[in-house]
């Protein structure tokens, strides 16, 4: 099968999809090629809504007049929402520790019942594509996220080397209640016969939904916190690629990605998160200083506040050269 850059797959794209509600994928994941990168991720991305749902269809040889109207108009609608959304959502690719701080503070939320208010925290922006680096092992995730008043919409996305993989299911949480919605992809994937379950799909996509949808509202509070986490606004596609694409005729997506790393607090709170751990492990208090991690927590108004690490015990604060990886657990 051939690998094509993201400038040759709009007039390829019917050629080069692969495996379709194909039943060697459990989950029922539909899959496009592409490049294991992030700008080609999110090219792919853009690229396979601009084609929904014919792309589909023509990949399984469905003729649209052998649909009930109400599953076509089910299935054009959401192509055209999924553009819009993709349309004004800033694409966010956090970096490894920010990542590690980020993920601990996350369970952390849902350990002490913060998730039950995530919908009461206001998003940067209306909606966005949150990406984290690619794993070693297993699939690539990512996510998208809206916010409608008080209630959060969150999709997976789901990538590995042979395949890009759209969301079967799209989560709504508004307060402590989370209900599961169907894509009309998985209402595609019923009428046609495929071997696709609710229950697979629920396996495959619920838990990254909790935590990128509690990564995202951490993320969020946490910018409004000067050096927990810093940000860094880059073009999706290089200027060459740009020009090439002027030259074909071709006009991209005006996008960038926002980089986001750790900035001086986040990476004592990471160092306390690490010193705390090895601390329970050891099982001895420590009294010299050092750096105490950060937390959220319930403030007087039912919102969820963040208070930062700060420095604790006595003596001066000795710095230690550390390496920490994600290997960590």
């Amino acid at each position: 099968m051939l690998r094509r850059s993201p400038q040759d797959l709009p007039s390829a794209a019917f050629a080069n999809l692969m495996g379709i509600l194909d039943g060697a994928h459990d989950s029922g994941k539909v899959s496009i090629d592409l490049h294991f990168e992030v700008q080609t991720m999110l090219a792919n991305l853009l690229d396979f809504y601009e084609g929904y749902p014919d792309v589909l269809l023509e990949l399984k040889g469905i003729d649209r007049l052998s649909l009930k109207p109400d599953l076509i108009e089910a299935l054009n609608f959401h192509g055209r929402r999924q553009r819009e959304i993709l349309d004004v959502a800033q694409f966010y690719q956090i970096d490894e520790r920010a990542q590690m701080m980020l993920h601990d503070l996350s369970a952390q939320m849902q350990k002490d019942g913060l998730d039950s208010m995530f919908s009461n925290v206001r998003l940067p922006f209306p909606a966005l594509l949150l990406t984290v680096p690619e794993p070693k092992v297993g699939e690539w995730p990512a996510a998208l996220i809206t916010q409608d008043d008080d209630a959060l919409y969150t999709q997976i996305y789901l990538a590995n080397r042979h395949g890009l993989f759209p969301n079967l299911l799209i989560f709504r949480s508004q307060g402590s209640s989370v209900d599961i919605l169907h894509s009309p992809t998985f209402a595609l994937s019923q009428v046609i016969g495929e071997n696709v379950t609710e229950e697979a799909a629920i396996k495959q996509e619920k838990s990254l939904c909790s935590g990128f949808l509690a990564m995202a509202v951490g993320m969020s509070i946490l910018f409004e916190h000067k050096a927990m986490l810093e940000k860094e606004e880059v073009p999706t596609y290089p200027r060459a690629e740009r020009r090439r694409a002027q030259k074909s005729g071709r006009t991209l997506p005006n996008k960038s990605i926002i980089k986001v790393t750790l900035g001086e607090l986040g990476r004592h709170q990471l160092e306390a998160t690490s010193d705390k751990r090895q601390a329970s492990e050891g099982g001895t208090p420590r009294r010299r200083a050092h750096w105490v991690q950060g937390h959220f927590m319930r403030n007087r108004s039912g919102g969820i506040s963040w208070r930062n690490p700060h420095i604790r015990g006595v003596g001066p604060l000795l710095e230690q050269e550390r390496h920490i990886s994600s290997d960590e657990d």
